[in-house]
């Protein structure tokens, strides 16, 4: 296949937002915030908390809450998706900055919203929440009821946000130009991490060796300031649990995601308890690779000697396929993407790196964004953020407060996005080399997304815990919880070295998204089975699965999947998607004979 030059990758157009940084409009519009929020303060403060709230009271107040949400959305989204694209711009530094402070100013005049609904005497709340005009409102509603009893005071609320942004949004901030400005060394040119990292997939071993000493390198070298920054943000959040009543560092992000600790505690120890899996793999690997022992570059070594680029035209044409061949209607939710310019794919100095989906409101598309380098992988990418974009495309079915699902669920459109590409891609090979290839390439990317964000989560996990234990801690404090806890999932198949103590450094979700990860082994496991139902029952998934995406976050991850057929409280569930990804390596092990490989 021919390379994919970085001309020929797809910029966004954010004019639907906004012509520009100097839009009269975004302008208008940030100034308005405040306003707009301080008339909906007189308007109903003090009349949601009291014993004759009506039902039609509330429907008011929740749809004039949801509009005035709805509009201050879009500058600070426009702000944040042209800082991601080049975050050394000042000025786009400066307009997010400047929406992220009118955004804290609005929002100390709406807090007394999700208080006072917290508050509500319970005997109305139980005859009021019963009424129809209330139905499509209720999950929300329960929900904030459930997080109020976390919330201080109006106050101390207020004082919260107003200092947001000279604290844990600042800090996160800091991560990323820290991150995105950093230039790596390697072989006489300075690189972006998104370029570095994709050597790791090259096929020669001494390209991966060096990579990873240049990767080791550059981030020790800002070493300083990012473990400041993490033991800042740690702190912060254990100040911030402390008040609002949280026992353990990971139960606020429990109580967002709507999942019971109990749920999490299955998926995680089921994971742990198959990391054998991860080990019987690596040990294939290295005979298919040829060498005495496996270390942390060889982990994505192709298994053929040369490695393919695949234009972004390609790559288009591959993935709505794939999604065609699901359901038209699957496929024509995704190539607005192309058509319109909502992906932005090119590479760039100082683009952050990594790969998202922005749903903004329901009555805005999403926008995808990433760094497209041609490798295969990164047609999974595209596969996987535009899974993410079409499960935010259907659930604008939902009003704003229902849109946004929560993150163990947002992560299944991407990943059964990314296993129908998978399909499509293996029914065009006939060799057995060739499917060895790729289903290597897919079980180490399952992996990569079950029991990689489950030893990441167990890091968090020890990292806060040392950290309130224990104060501020050292690099290498850190680095040992982290070699540790990653070298548990391979055993003695493969050996990380020294340098790779450090990478923890690099990861964007351990700073900036607390406990996010074990959405990631969620979502997959979950696939695995929905993937395994539509194989069963074929066309006549089509409908159930295309409701659970327009579902959004009308209701809570359990009841959502108990309408699949699925009971996620059971461990058995969990172990029964360990059990497909353990058939997957053997079936890697059955075709590596075919081929003549071991």
């Amino acid at each position: 296949m021919s390379e994919a030059h970085p001309a020929e990758l797809p910029t966004w157009d954010l004019s639907d937002l906004y012509s520009g940084i100097d839009d009269p409009e975004l302008t208008q519009d940030l100034a308005d915030m405040g306003g707009r929020a301080q008339a909906f303060e007189q308007e109903y403060k003090g009349r949601i908390a009291t014993a004759d709230l009506t039902a039609s009271l509330l429907m008011k107040a929740l749809r004039d809450y949801e509009a005035l949400v709805e509009r201050q959305y879009r500058p600070g989204s426009y702000a944040q998706l042209l800082f991601s694209t080049d975050t050394a711009d000042a000025e786009r530094g400066a307009l997010m900055q400047r929406a992220r402070e009118a955004g804290s100013a609005a929002s100390t005049h709406l807090i007394f919203f999700d208080l006072e609904i917290g508050a509500i005497p319970q005997e109305t709340y139980d005859v009021l929440i019963g009424d129809p005009i209330l139905a499509d409102y209720r999950h929300y509603v329960e929900h904030e009821r459930r997080l109020a009893e976390h919330r201080l005071t109006e106050a101390e609320e207020k004082i919260l946000e107003e200092t947001a942004n000279t604290g844990g949004r600042a800090f996160g901030r800091l991560f990323v130009e820290v991150s995105s400005r950093r230039k790596y060394e390697f072989d006489g040119e300075e690189l972006t991490q998104s370029v570095l990292l994709a050597k790791f997939h090259d096929p020669d071993r001494d390209v991966r060796r060096k990579t990873a000493e240049s990767l080791t390198s550059g981030v020790q070298e800002d070493a300083h300031v990012l473990t400041y920054i993490y033991n800042t943000l740690l702190h912060g959040k254990q100040t911030k649990d402390r008040l609002r009543g949280f026992d353990t560092p990971e139960a606020s992000r429990h109580l967002d995601n709507e999942v019971a600790p109990e749920v999490v505690e299955a998926v995680v120890d089921t994971c742990v308890a198959n990391y054998d899996i991860v080990a019987d793999y690596y040990d294939l690997k290295r005979q298919l690779l040829g060498v005495d022992a496996l270390t942390d570059y060889d982990r994505y070594a192709p298994i053929t000697g040369e490695t393919s680029s695949v234009p972004f035209d390609e790559a288009k044409t591959l993935v709505l396929e794939s999604f065609g061949g699901f359901s038209g209607q699957l496929r024509d939710a995704a190539e607005p993407f192309f058509s319109r310019g909502w992906i932005d794919a090119a590479l760039a100095e100082h683009k952050q790196g990594g790969a998202y989906c922005a749903g903004v409101t329901p009555d805005l598309h999403p926008y995808v964004f990433m760094n497209y380098m041609g490798t295969p992988r990164d047609v999974m990418t595209l596969a996987h953020e535009l899974g993410h974009g079409v499960h935010d495309v259907l659930a604008a079915e939902q009003s704003l407060l229902n849109y946004h699902p929560v993150l163990p669920l947002a992560e299944t459109a991407s990943t059964f996005a990314e296993m129908l590409v998978f399909d499509k891609l293996r029914g065009t090979l006939e060799s057995a080399d060739e499917r060895l290839a790729l289903l290597c390439g897919k079980i180490e990317d399952t992996f990569a997304t079950v029991f990689r964000q489950i030893a990441m989560y167990r890091f968090e996990q020890r990292a806060h815990r040392l950290r309130r234990e224990e104060g501020e801690q050292t690099t290498e404090a850190y680095s040992a919880v982290w070699q540790e806890t990653m070298q548990e999932m391979f055993g003695d198949s493969l050996k990380l070295g020294e340098g790779h103590a450090s990478w923890w450094l690099y990861i964007p979700h351990v700073y900036r998204v607390p406990f996010y990860v074990y959405a990631y082994a969620f979502g997959e496991l979950l696939v695995l089975s929905l993937y395994g139902q539509y194989g069963r029952v074929g066309e006549a998934f089509v409908p159930t699965y295309f409701d659970l995406l327009r579902a959004g976050g009308s209701a809570a991850p359990a009841e959502l999947v108990t309408k699949m057929g699925f009971d996620i409280a059971s461990r058995d569930f969990w172990q029964a998607g360990c059990d497909l990804i353990r058939d997957a390596v053997e079936e890697a092990k059955a075709l590596a004979k075919e081929a003549g490989r071991v």
